[in-house]
C-alpha cells in the first residue's frame, strides 16, 4: 500500500469497523464485503479515510480543497 491511497485506507478502516462491530450492521444483518458496497458508499470510506490521513499527516482541509501547512 502506498503511505496515502484513501482506497487502501478505507479498505482497512471498513475491515477495522466490521470487526468491532461484530460484522453486523446496525439492524443485525451481516455487513457485505467491500466490493459488494457499491461505488457511493466505497467512495464516502474513501472520503473519510482521507480526511483522517490528512488529519495524522498534519494538513488543513478536506479532501479535495488546497493544501496548507
Amino acid at each position: 500500500m502506498a503511505r496515502h491511497d484513501p482506497t487502501e485506507l478505507a479498505k482497512v478502516a471498513f475491515t477495522a469497523y466490521g470487526g468491532a462491530v461484530g460484522g453486523k450492521t446496525h439492524d443485525g444483518k451481516p455487513i457485505p464485503a467491500w466490493e459488494d458496497l457499491g461505488p457511493r458508499i466505497q467512495t464516502a470510506w474513501e472520503v473519510a479515510a482521507e480526511a483522517i490521513a490528512r488529519q495524522v499527516l498534519g494538513l488543513t482541509g478536506l479532501p479535495g480543497e488546497k493544501e496548507s501547512r
